[in-house]
């Protein structure tokens, strides 16, 4: 795989799920990782199982002056940003009869304002040290809308699709490369909560008859992550089991 040694990398929404599996995997490959949620005690282990290199950061992304203050942290600790990679989301099931303003307005600032505004405080910083990579998690929701009862998360997942591909032309010039990827349904914590009838069937649906693995994204991230990925920016990179084809 490719090699990040000496990077420094901040992963959000790190404690758990596809967020502590892609620390994880861009510390095996030599970065070095700051670790960003708002579970404490959580992220905290999850950083210990990364190494020695890398550290936990309590953050409540929907804040934009916490975002600016992780910045400020991971360049006092580690003396550079490298790689960004913007994971932290929430899915709740909301019907669209009833989703209320405090519904759109958490889901927003979670999931879409938390990757706008980091993306902001981390560029300046790579643009002094000659460019950067940044990666965002959308989803296939944000793609194809299907997923029901999540109106507002398909809106955030799209969002995050269309103003990565307008922040990368703007930030291109310094070196500054924005991709997105957009994974299917992975076996996470959550779909373990579902009846196993109801995985099942949702697995049936996808062309490769089974559920994504954290890890595939995560070595899939990596890529976009490292000096091998010179030449790509702007895209979404589609990650499903063939479940969407674009």
């Amino acid at each position: 795989m490719f090699r990040l040694d000496n990077k420094v990398a901040i992963v959000t929404g790190a404690a758990r799920g596809l967020g502590a599996v892609t620390a994880r995997t861009l510390a095996s490959q030599g970065a070095r990782v700051a670790l960003a949620d708002l579970q404490e005690a959580e992220v905290a282990k999850a950083a210990a199982d990364c190494g020695p290199e890398a550290r936990g950061y309590r953050v409540d992304v929907s804040r934009v002056a916490e975002l600016r203050q992780l910045v400020a942290d991971v360049v006092r600790d580690f003396g550079r940003i490298d790689i960004l990679v913007n994971n932290a989301g929430v899915c709740p099931r909301l019907p669209f009869e009833t989703s209320t303003e405090e519904d759109w307005d958490r889901l927003m600032g979670i999931n879409a304002k938390s990757q706008y505004f980091l993306m902001q405080a981390v560029c300046p910083v790579m643009k002094r040290q000659g460019g950067g990579r940044i990666v965002n998690v959308a989803s296939s929701s944000g793609r194809t809308g299907a997923i029901v009862n999540a109106s507002i998360y398909s809106g955030t997942k799209g969002g995050i699709v269309m103003f990565s591909k307008s922040i990368a032309r703007e930030v291109a010039a310094d070196n500054i490369l924005i991709n997105c990827v957009a994974p299917g349904v992975l076996d996470t914590e959550i779909m373990r909560n579902f009846p196993p009838e109801k995985v099942r069937a949702i697995a049936d649906q996808i062309p490769l008859k089974r559920l994504g693995k954290p890890a595939e994204v995560a070595a899939l991230i990596a890529f976009l992550a490292s000096d091998e990925c010179s030449y790509c920016t702007g895209a979404t990179f589609d990650i499903n089991g063939g479940w969407f084809m674009l």
